[in-house]
Order: C-alpha cells, then structure tokens, then sequence
C-alpha cells in the first residue's frame, strides 16, 4: 500500500523539480533498478544473518528513505531516496518471502504464500486512491510521509516473528560463494524451466497492465484517469479474488497446472483486450485476464518446492532478481513495440497515437513460450516433500 500510494504523484513530483522527461523517467525506474542489484545479495545474507533483524532493517530503510524523499530539496535527493527505497524493499520483500517459505509447511506452502501475494495486491488496489486523496489535502510530497508512517508501523508486528534458522550462518560471508550457489541454481534441469514464467509474469504486470492497458484505454477508447484506474482496480481484484483459493488448491494438485494455465489461457484474453470498445466492454476483459493472472499465485511455493534446503534464500534471491528484471523491462519493450506498430491520427484536433493489436500478440507470445517451457520442469506435488 506504501509503494502503491506514492505511484499517482511521483511522476509530478519528480517534474516539480524543473527536470525533463528522462530524469522523470529514471526517478520512476531507480526503485526497480535498485531491487535488481540487491536481491541476489539480500538472499545470500539471510543465509548468514537474523532474517527477522534483516526485514527490520528493510523496513528502516524504507521508511526513512520515504521522508528523505519528502522533505527533498534537490532532484538528486529525491533520486538517492528512491534506489535507497529499492535498497530497503529487496531486503524486506525477498527475506520475508523466504520467512514465509520456511515456517509454512509443504502441505500449506501454497495457501499461505498465495495470501502474502494476494494481501499485497490488496494494497495495490488501495493505495492510489489513498495517495491521491492525501495529495489534494496536505500537498503533493505528503503522500511519502504517509508510506513512512505505514512502513514504520510495519515494524512493529516484524518484532513479534520468530527466529527461524538459516541454512549457513557461521560461515563466514565469501563472494565466491555467492557466485559459486548463484551458479548451482542456474544449472538445475529442475528450477532451469520455471525461470521463463517469472519473467513473463513480472514482465506482463508491468508491461502489459501497468503500461499497454492504460495507453490502449486513453488513446484508443478515450478513457480519462478516473476510468483507467477502475479498470485496473477491476483486474487487480479479480486477481486477489483468484489467487487465495489457488494457493489452496496448489497445495492439493502441485503447482506447475494452475501456472501453466494462467501463461497459456491468458494469451488469447491478452489479444481480446485492443478488440474492446468502452470502458464496461474492457473492464468485462480485464476481469477475467485479472483472474487468470491470479492462477499464477503459487510461483513463490513452486520455487520453494523445487529449491534444495540448503540453497532456499539463493533460489529466492534468483526468483526475486528475474521477476524485477521484467518488472523494469516490461515497460520500455512494451513502449518500444508500441513507437515501432502504433498509428496516429487526427482527433478533436489533436494528434493521436492508436495502439493496434501487434503489442498484444508479443505480450500473448512471451507468454505462451514459457508456458511451453515450463513444461519441462517437474510437477512436484506437496505431498511429495513431507518426509
């Protein structure tokens, strides 16, 4: 709900600065840079250290880098708070996805991650309308005031979780090792074939909800902010809506089905989407692409599952470095399709660039490719790995 709350204003607040587009852009993307480059190291330091001081410290950094970001005087500030604020959210998001990982047992493994996935959804869903309507009563920076008081209160639940043991923390911390495990996990046949459906899945969030949906939707249908953002609500709750009960289910059938079905049924919704025409039209479309999307809930127990015990917090730290490397690249190859296939015309005197369905069918075949690599990983069923 933090990140979600500053994402309406910070385009406006980063031009407020008297900068141009480019550097509006890097504000934007310094967050996912940074999230890139720590969360191979942040896994590879809960193998040594307390998670549980480790998300403390996430958080921390967060919730201070959201004042830096507020009270900023300066452009350059305001860049350092936002890769400090990537700083904090790798270590905070990967540790507390391998804690939950550890204490869930095999057979629950997929409910209870899918709830941590879904509850973060949940506060996507919430926090623009938050941020926006803090906004217009107290200013355009306080809406970084508000994440910093959310994630300070953050910390206070985080000192009640328990020690969880690591798998290697009295060996002293070598980067050879680092690269040494990294390497171990890039070479297994099993974990190999599920790093394709990571990317799509983060690629496809930002690629084609976060960027080809709200430029379809304003071009195209001439939809203002108001309408695009109900219509991202929509598919963000059919998601949440989607993703509890497949984590449960997950935790009966495996894990690779319902993922499987969410690459490869939701290709075809993807092409639908540019063949809408109004907002009730779209907004039928993107619930049910929401829900789809939704079956994919049980990836961070499937790679769970699929990780040697020894090598949880790497395996995670791989998952969480790829899903952020589509998450920054979704965007800007989705743009670049878009410049590349998009048609502009004359409309109430003004130019107007219309998106066609070429965008759409990348995003359809990205994903129907991993789903078909994703075959060849194993279906490993919880049952399997309670001993």
């Amino acid at each position: 709900m933090g990140l979600s709350i500053i994402a309406p204003i910070l385009p406006f607040y980063a031009e407020s600065f008297n900068v141009n587009y480019t550097l509006i852009g890097l504000v934007v993307s310094a967050f996912g840079i940074a999230r890139m480059f720590i969360d191979l190291p942040a896994g590879f330091l809960s193998q040594r250290y307390n998670k549980k001081n480790l998300m403390l410290l996430g958080l921390i950094l967060i919730s201070g880098s959201s004042i830096l970001a507020g009270s900023a005087q300066y452009y350059w500030i305001l860049l350092l708070a936002r890769f400090i604020e990537g700083f904090g959210s790798a270590i905070y998001v990967t540790i507390a996805t391998i804690f939950i990982a550890l204490v869930a047992s095999p057979e629950r493994r997929g409910f209870l991650m899918s709830i941590y996935s879904g509850f973060l959804l949940l506060g996507s869903i919430f926090g623009p309308s938050f941020g926006g309507f803090i906004a217009d009563l107290y200013g355009i920076n306080a809406p970084f005031f508000a994440y910093a008081i959310i994630s300070a209160i953050g910390i206070v639940p985080t000192l009640t979780l328990p020690r969880v043991n690591n798998s290697n923390e009295k060996e002293p911390i070598k980067i050879q090792d680092l690269y040494h495990q990294v390497r171990f996990s890039l070479r297994d046949p099993s974990f190999i074939p599920v790093l394709p459906s990571i990317f799509s899945l983060f690629f496809i969030r930002t690629g084609v909800r976060n960027t080809l949906v709200p430029l379809f939707s304003g071009n195209n249908l001439g939809l203002n902010e108001f309408d695009i953002g109900i219509l991202l609500t929509i598919a963000a709750i059919a998601t949440t809506i989607t993703m509890l009960p497949i984590g449960l289910i997950s935790d009966k059938i495996g894990r690779r089905t319902p993922l499987l079905l969410s690459l490869v049924v939701s290709a075809p919704v993807t092409l639908w989407i540019p063949f809408t025409s109004n907002l009730i039209y779209i907004s039928f479309v993107m619930f049910i692409y929401g829900a789809l999307i939704g079956l994919s809930g049980p990836i961070a127990a499937y790679v769970t599952d699929i990780a040697p015990q020894d090598k949880l917090e790497i395996y995670m730290g791989v998952y969480r470095t790829i899903g952020d490397i589509g998450f920054v690249f979704g965007p800007i190859f989705m743009g670049y399709i878009v410049d590349l296939s998009s048609i502009t015309i004359m409309r109430g005197g003004s130019l107007i660039e219309i998106i066609g369905w070429t965008p759409f069918a990348v995003a359809a075949c990205i994903t129907v490719i991993s789903g078909l690599i994703l075959l060849k990983a194993p279906d490993v069923r919880p049952k399997d790995l309670i001993f």
